[in-house]
């Protein structure tokens, strides 16, 4: 929560309570008038505290709950001997690039690709208050979405690959499924988001309180409408907007 919603009701407070005991001490000291002006103006700065405090919380509402965070930007790029295979440039919020066992960038395959996480909620009011959801990326994989039917359930091939091999440490989902609700948890499950794959297509992906969003750039934004409606000729010329 912003610093200025607790800074505000809290000096409006103190200088309530200062009115307050000051305008007691009046009324010991048999000075009524005084005493109950000091009254008077420290209870309107105690309800002005109480106002700038519910109405901070209301605001931070808003915020809290749809706030975002980056997690990578993901590039594709075509493997130049390779019908629809694209190499995965992929870069995490620190900074750590995503690399094979090899050392190399993965290669995916299709027209389609996928990025799923381990995500764990909390609730609104633990949000508020400045707990946002947690989150680990599990696995990134891809697909050719034209090899599948609408008429019976069809067997397809996937590419994928982990990008947490193992389980390292206390299994901290486990913890959070069973104890959880005593500490603000809301759930814990998995997300995930996908997008068109393609060459020089580019992603930026970010994380909500509840789940995954895979955004197109602006450019490849525009390269996927040309590449999807035949003709199709983005406004201002293709420019980022």
């Amino acid at each position: 929560m912003s610093l200025i919603w607790w800074v505000l009701p809290s000096i409006s407070g103190v200088l309530g309570l200062i009115l307050l005991f000051a305008g007691f001490g009046k009324l010991a000291g048999l000075k009524p008038f005084a005493g109950v002006a000091r009254l008077a103006f420290g209870s309107g700065f105690l309800g002005l505290a109480g106002v700038i405090a519910f109405a901070g919380l209301n605001i931070q509402t808003y915020k809290r709950l749809t706030y975002e965070r980056p997690v990578a930007t993901v590039k594709f790029t075509a493997v130049g001997d390779q019908e629809n295979a694209y190499r995965a440039d992929v870069v995490f919020s620190d900074g750590q690039t995503f690399l094979q066992a090899d050392g190399t960038a993965p290669v995916f395959r299709g027209n389609e690709w996928q990025i799923g996480a381990k995500v764990i909620k909390f609730k609104p009011m633990a949000n508020i208050l400045g707990y946002d959801s947690i989150y680990r990326l599990e696995h990134m994989r891809s697909l050719d979405a034209h090899q599948f039917s609408s008429d019976a359930v069809t067997e397809g091939k996937i590419d994928g690959i982990k990008i947490v091999p193992t389980e390292p440490g206390i299994d901290v989902s486990d913890l959070a499924a069973k104890y959880g609700s005593r500490f603000g948890i809301d759930a814990e499950y998995g997300s995930a988001t996908y997008q068109p794959m393609g060459d020089g297509y580019e992603f930026e992906i970010s994380i909500t309180q509840d789940a995954l969003i895979a955004r197109p750039t602006p450019e490849t934004k525009d390269k996927i409408q040309q590449e999807s409606y035949p003709g199709f000729k983005p406004i201002g010329g293709g420019k980022n907007r």
